[in-house]
């Protein structure tokens, strides 16, 4: 069975980790599996458990075997994990820190976005949801907004971004920023041309912007009422992962999920 990776710390932002993590897992079919690095001790795995039968959703039913400790760095284990149990996505909490106006990524959750071999939902310490399972799992995110960097070609995140959106019901809008030795009519030829390769998916909207990638992205975000950003992971020089995901957590107002191999 597939496998869906919920790293939490226990601290403040765990809670809605497991949340989205079961939601993700029952949406897509996954098991779901919770990765805590403290220790690597059967106390350490029995205390992780009991935290997550008290505030983890009543939906989902863990077993011991469910839940993994490691000792290390938490971004490396994390990043160890999701190879080794050959995980469809692996979901993290954001830090906020100075109050959600400052929010920025934590430390762990940039590290993992630079390096990740597969997907990585970023979760902000927000009363945002995007996903409800209280019924049967269905995504709330309103339109899933799919950043595009023209100077990569990432099927995988289109194809992600394209699943997601034809699962949950919402349109799916793709935007890029234009570099400045680019016109708009040609980054939004391009960007058709990337529509084109999608196979049975129509986006609703090709948007194409100027001025820097992290505050466009997260400015198309908040505009279009996006609750879901799918973007790729290869660090380039006009915007990092978590500067980007940073610009987009700090609007209080989307998940950002990260696609390797872009």
């Amino acid at each position: 069975m597939k496998t869906i990776i919920a790293a939490i710390d226990l601290g403040p932002s765990s809670p809605r980790v497991l949340y989205h993590a079961a939601g993700f897992a029952r949406l897509l079919s996954c098991e779901l599996k919770i990765l805590h690095v403290n220790g690597a001790s059967a106390e350490s795995r029995a205390h992780v458990l009991e935290y997550c039968r008290r505030e983890g959703p009543y939906e989902i039913d863990l077993e011991e075997k469910d839940v993994i400790v490691a000792s290390g760095l938490v971004s490396e284990m994390i990043l160890r994990e999701s190879i080794r149990e050959q995980a469809q996505l692996v979901v993290v909490g954001s830090r906020g820190r100075g109050g959600l106006a400052k929010l920025i990524l934590g430390s762990t959750s940039d590290a993992v976005l630079r390096a990740a071999t597969v997907p990585v939902l970023v979760v902000p310490p927000t009363n945002l949801d995007i996903v409800n399972i209280s019924d049967r799992a269905t995504l709330t995110c309103g339109p899933v907004l799919a950043a595009v960097d023209l100077a990569e070609h990432c099927d995988h995140q289109l194809e992600l971004a394209a699943g997601l959106a034809k699962q949950s019901g919402q349109r799916l809008l793709m935007m890029t920023v234009a570099p400045a030795r680019m016109s708009e009519h040609a980054a939004a030829v391009m960007l058709r041309q990337r529509a084109h390769e999608l196979n049975g998916t129509k986006p609703q909207a090709m948007i194409v912007r100027r001025g820097d990638v992290a505050d466009e992205i997260s400015r198309c975000a908040v505009t279009e009422g996006s609750g879901l950003v799918v973007m790729g992971l290869r660090a380039r020089p006009r915007g990092t992962p978590g500067a980007i995901a940073s610009a987009v957590l700090k609007t209080n107002h989307a998940f950002v999920l990260g696609v390797p191999g872009c």
